[in-house]
Order: structure tokens, then C-alpha cells, then sequence
């Protein structure tokens, strides 16, 4: 039966498993086809993990291949899943590995960014980028130089000083610092960030005409106007209905105090939440609330409120929450909007730097490539990337920004329409790398396909690492978390966030005493490192270091009391068994 490829996709916790999930699905393809490791491209985020990536499938390779029982379980999940006879799985491990360590430079497990710098390399004749371009991996440096650069420049018929004078003033008038060079080097930050990546040509293109922040500025203040004017209107209905009935405020429940403070701030131009109190919550559902029980003319005033007063304060609720998002956008865009010439000045500055140095910043790789893909060259760059990649595997995929899954999508649906599987492995409660634009939610949004191509989605849910109270704990915390979250969400926007429940609906499980019982028999180190190997003894187990909540990453490892631990790295030992690689694999 003919095999179809899919994108199989793995969400697990720390701890539950996933480090060994993905070097199961490596060995797999190795255990296939020995020289598969030329076609596979496997991707993490740091140089740490790349290391902790390599010696896994190396060491476990090894172990494999002369039967040692720490490998075991790897060993035992290959055989339920291929359906092949050990014996051909420890003889073609073996090969497998023979093959790469003469072949190093081919086994492919790198950083997210090393990759694309290769691939910039690859494409910097045919993008003009001078034979001997630079990349530039310290962005701070460059913004440093290029606002350094900026302010020399400057002189009285400068406009950028005129902005920055603003800027200037906008901090002294919030109390903060204004220290210029400092302030404006980590206002520059925002140029690395992919919004405006995406944004910054049509940017620049704007402000080519000189009108431009002028014209921006009297819309934004046109429609701070009307709405202000909008909010106006109800409170001076409110009191017109008052006057034209003979009803003084202090016919009211609790006077100036009571639901008409409401529409007096209406009347200031104060439009926030605050507002809505609990007798403005009371005068909505209840005519009573609007008048003192022992007032004069408390029928008139009853009848009065239940036919205009409460359908006018309903009205005026109804539009005053979008009223006030408007408003606030409208002010807060009045007040910054300077700085959008600033940060078109520093980037400008920024790119000329570059242009003299001949230097190019590993943080616009991934812009590069992604215009290049959405202007249809795809083709063009996967064929420099290279053709022998079939098969992709990424590791803390919860971290990939949206640039840069763009650009992998070309590099999975290759090998998917070349018949191969490609691996994702991710943890959306693991998801650190917002400040580099990751975006946990495009792991929770791989359900079903990625074009014509199925994607299969999987959970780990049991945790081996954690104690049971630790795991127990982690749960309850996230579970309140996304409640909480989820409140105020549907507070906001009126519904539900949908995409935060998906992700964080399910439970990690474990039982920490099962596990331990596992480690003492077959003296496993359960973590991340390398394949380690303890001294056994009969005695039970001890812990030698902390637990790790089921969304963290440190390792717990567990050794017995009194036993000498014998590490013994896969390096050297694999030093010691050259002779026995050329002897036994011909």
C-alpha cells in the first residue's frame, strides 16, 4: 500500500517526551535508508539544543547498534512502529551511522538562523549582495551606529530634529527619562520587529510625500472630534429630557452623585470602563434606582425613566465602549505619530550603514525570503536552498515566527509533494521568544491540512519527569490561567477566544512513581542531555536535582544511593570504537 506523506504534528509538555519522539522519528528514516541524514533538515532555536539534538540521535544510533539496553526504548518503538525484525534495525543503525560520521558535514541539525544565513550566502550573487557580504549578527550594534550617525548629522533646518524635540518633550511630559541617544536606540528596536518588517517599504513609500503626516493628523483628529462630539450628545439629551420635564438633578437618587456623574463625564470626554459603576449597572435593569423614594414627584420620574432615561442610557453604552477604543487609538496615534518619522529616519540610516559596509542583518533574512516566496519565486529559492532536502523536522516550533514559517512551508511542501513526512514538535506553553516575534499560535493552528497535504496531530500527555503534585499544580495553573484570560477577552471583544481555549484545553498526566520504578531497573537518565550511563543498584532510587513543572525545561535525573556515577560521553566512546566501525560494517 502506497504510503501518503503528511506533516505529523507533536504538542508536549516538558518532560513528557518530545526530545525523544523526534529522535525516534530521525532513527526512523535513518533505520529505512542509512543515507537518509542527506535529505533531512532538522531545526531548533539554540546552539545548546542543536548540540543536545546531534549527541541524541548519535548516541542512541550507537547504543542501538551494540545492543545497549539504555537504548532500549528507542529500540522497542521503532520495532512497534516499522514492524522490522531487531536484529535489521541494530545492522542498519550501525551503517546509519558509519555513513555519517564520515559524512558529517552533511548531517543537518542546526539553528533556525544558521540555516537561513547558509541560505542567504546561497543567494547573495543573484540578489546583489557583493561577493564578500557580511553578516551582521548583533543588530543593537548596528542600531547604535545608525542613531550615533543620525544625530551627527543634525543641524537647524534639520526636520529630524524638529521630531526628535517632540519626542523629547512627549517623555518629559510622562516623567520618564530623556536621555536622547539612549531613548532613541531603544525606540529604534522596533525597526527588527517583523510588523513593521512587513509594513516598512509601503511606510517609506508614504512618506515620500510631504502632506503625508500633516494629512494623517487632521483625520485622526477629525475623528476624535466626532466621536467626543457623539458622547456629548447623549449626556446633553440627558439633561434636556430633565429640563423639558421639570425635573431638577436633585429629584434624583443621590443627585449630582448618582447616574447623572455618568453622563457629566460623558459630557468631559471620559469614556473609559470606569464610567459604568454599579448605579449606572442598577439605573439599567431598574426605574426605581433613578429616584428617591420619598420624592414629590417620584411617579413622574419612574414613568419618566422607563420610557426615555433608561432606553438613552442603554443607547448611550451601546456606543460608548466603541467609542472610547476609537478615541484612545486616535489620541494615542496623535501623540506618537512623530515617532513613526523617527523610526523611518533611524531605519533609513540603518540601511545606508549597511549599504557602505557591505553588511548585510541576519534579522532580515527572513524578510528577504519571505517577499521573494509571496512574489512567486519560490521555485527559485528552494532550488538555492538546496533539492535534497525531503524531509523537515522542527523542534520548539511554538517559538517560529510567521516569516519564517512561511518561508518552511516551501521547504515542507516540497517533500511532502515528493512523497516525505516532515515532523513538527512544540509546546504553546513553552513559548518564550515573543520578544523575536514567535507566535505560539501558529502551532495551534495545524489541525487538519497544509494545502492538499493532511497533517496529523498528536498529544503527548503523560509526563515522566515531574513529580505527580508538581504536574498536578501546572495544570491547575494553566487551567485558571486560560479562564482568567478567557474572561476578559470575552469582556472585550464580547466572545470567546477561542484559539487560547484549543490550546491549552488538555492535561498533562503522570505518575512520578512509575517513573522512578522505570529509571532504578534500567538505569535511564530521563532529560536532556547526553546518553549517560549510571551505576545499578538494588537499593531505591534518590532525586538529584529539582522537578520541573510540566511547562519548564530543567531535567530531573535519578541515581541510586551510594552507586558511582559512570558517565562515559558518547564522544570518547565512540573514539574507542573506530576500529570496531571499519571491522564490522563493510
Amino acid at each position: 500500500m502506497k504510503h501518503s506523506p503528511e506533516l505529523l504534528v507533536y504538542k508536549a509538555s516538558a518532560g513528557s517526551g518530545k526530545t525523544f519522539t523526534l529522535a525516534v522519528e530521525y532513527i526512523k528514516l535513518l533505520i529505512q535508508n542509512p543515507r537518509a541524514y542527506r535529505n533531512i533538515l532538522a531545526v531548533t532555536f539554540t546552539n545548546k539544543a542543536t548540540t543536545e539534538m546531534k549527541e541524541r540521535i548519535l548516541s542512541q544510533l550507537y547504543g542501538i547498534w551494540i545492543k545497549d539496553k539504555d537504548s532500549d526504548p528507542y529500540l522497542q518503538k521503532i520495532t512497534e512502529e516499522l514492524e522490522i525484525p531487531q536484529e535489521d534495525i541494530r545492522t542498519a543503525a550501525g551503517t546509519a551511522l558509519h555513513y555519517m560520521i564520515h559524512d558529517y558535514s552533511r548531517f543537518r541539525v542546526e539553528t533556525i538562523d544558521s540555516f537561513f544565513q547558509s541560505v542567504m550566502r546561497n543567494l547573495a550573487r543573484e540578489l546583489e549582495l557583493g561577493a564578500n557580504l557580511n553578516i551582521e549578527l548583533n543588530n543593537m550594534e548596528v542600531l547604535s551606529d545608525a542613531v550615533d550617525s543620525m544625530i551627527e548629522k543634525l543641524d537647524r533646518q534639520s526636520p529630524v530634529l524638529y521630531w526628535l524635540l517632540e519626542y523629547i518633550e512627549e517623555r518629559i511630559a510622562d516623567d520618564k527619562r530623556w536621555n536622547v541617544s539612549g531613548e532613541i536606540k531603544n525606540f529604534g528596536r522596533n525597526i527588527f520587529d517583523e510588523g513593521y518588517i512587513e509594513k516598512g517599504n509601503g511606510l517609506r513609500e508614504k512618506l515620500r510625500d510631504k502632506d503625508c503626516i500633516k494629512n494623517y493628523r487632521e483625520t485622526l483628529q477629525a475623528i476624535l472630534e466626532e466621536v467626543q462630539e457623539q458622547m456629548k450628545g447623549f449626556a446633553d439629551q440627558f439633561f434636556g429630557i430633565l429640563d423639558t420635564n421639570g425635573v431638577k438633578v436633585e429629584d434624583l437618587k443621590n443627585g449630582f452623585r448618582g447616574i447623572a456623574s455618568y453622563f457629566n463625564k460623558l459630557q468631559s470626554g471620559k469614556l473609559d470602563d470606569s464610567v459604568r459603576n454599579v448605579t449606572v449597572e442598577k439605573c439599567l435593569d431598574c426605574p426605581d434606582e433613578w429616584v428617591k423614594k420619598t420624592s414629590p414627584i417620584r411617579n413622574a420620574i419612574l414613568g419618566l425613566a422607563e420610557k426615555e432615561l433608561i432606553p438613552l442610557l442603554n443607547e448611550s453604552e451601546k456606543y460608548r465602549s466603541r467609542n472610547n477604543m476609537l478615541a484612545n487609538s486616535c489620541q494615542l496615534s496623535l501623540r506618537h505619530v512623530n515617532n513613526i518619522r523617527l523610526l523611518a529616519n533611524i531605519d533609513e540610516e540603518v540601511r545606508e550603514l549597511n549599504h557602505e559596509n557591505n553588511r548585510f542583518l541576519l534579522s532580515d533574512t527572513n524578510a528577504l525570503l519571505h517577499n521573494l516566496v509571496k512574489e512567486g519565486d519560490s521555485s527559485f529559492v528552494f532550488e538555492k536552498i538546496g533539492t535534497t532536502i525531503r524531509n523537515v523536522m522542527i523542534d520548539e516550533f511554538q517559538d517560529t515566527s510567521r516569516m519564517q514559517w512561511d518561508n518552511f512551508r516551501l521547504l515542507l511542501l516540497e517533500g511532502l509533494s515528493q512523497g516525505a513526512d516532515s515532523l513538527i514538535v512544540g509546546d504553546v506553553k513553552q513559548s518564550i521568544y515573543r520578544w523575536r516575534n514567535g507566535d505560539w499560535g501558529i502551532l495551534n493552528g495545524l489541525k487538519t491540512n497544509i494545502e492538499a497535504f493532511p497533517v496529523k496531530v498528536k498529544t503527548l500527555t503523560t509526563n515522566r519527569r515531574s513529580a505527580a503534585n508538581i504536574i498536578h499544580f501546572n495544570n491547575e495553573v494553566f487551567t485558571a490561567a486560560c479562564e482568567v484570560l478567557n474572561n476578559i477577552y470575552k469582556e472585550e471583544q464580547k466572545k470567546e477566544c477561542k484559539e487560547l481555549k484549543e490550546a491549552y484545553k488538555r492535561r498533562v498526566s503522570g505518575n512520578i512513581q512509575r517513573s522512578r520504578k522505570r529509571v532504578c531497573q534500567s538505569g535511564i537518565s530521563i532529560g536532556y542531555g547526553r546518553h549517560d550511563l549510571y551505576g545499578k543498584h538494588p537499593a531505591p532510587p534518590r532525586r538529584r536535582s529539582g522537578a520541573a513543572c510540566g511547562a519548564g525545561r530543567a531535567t530531573e535525573r535519578y541515581c541510586h544511593p551510594g552507586a558511582q556515577e559512570q558517565k562515559h560521553s558518547f564522544n570518547s566512546r565512540l573514539l574507542r570504537q573506530e576500529h570496531l566501525l571499519q571491522n564490522r560494517i563493510r
